[in-house]
């Protein structure tokens, strides 16, 4: 009785460490896995990012259901999906969506 216990607290104390928060702040400039910087900023409670050429990479981020959701776009691929963000210390967290797909990827603080 006492290991299932102690399952339940880790279980507990892992799950609400990683919560998401309305109140979470991505502005600022985040660099992604190819080395670009994006720019985020908040504008009216959504963030949104752009790419040093003034193109929108990510978009329409929103705090929905207890997750930030919204659009992520790979200009190199001219790719769009649907994504989830985390913010993890330093780091954003992002999985993309495209139909049964999915990638995760990490963004740098910077």
């Amino acid at each position: 009785m006492k290991k299932v216990l102690s399952c339940l607290v880790v279980i507990f104390i892992t799950v609400t460490g990683f919560a998401q928060s309305a109140n979470d702040n991505f502005t600022g400039k985040w660099k992604t896995e190819d080395g670009v910087i994006i720019t985020i900023s908040n504008n009216s409670g959504k963030f949104s990012g752009m790419d040093p050429k003034g193109r929108p990479t990510l978009y329409n981020v929103r705090f929905e259901k207890n997750e930030w959701k919204g659009t992520v776009e790979n200009h190199e691929t001219g790719q769009k999906g649907n994504c989830e963000i985390y913010l993890e210390g330093k780091k954003l967290k992002i999985i993309a969506h495209k139909g049964i797909f999915s990638k995760t990827m990490y963004w740098a603080e910077q």
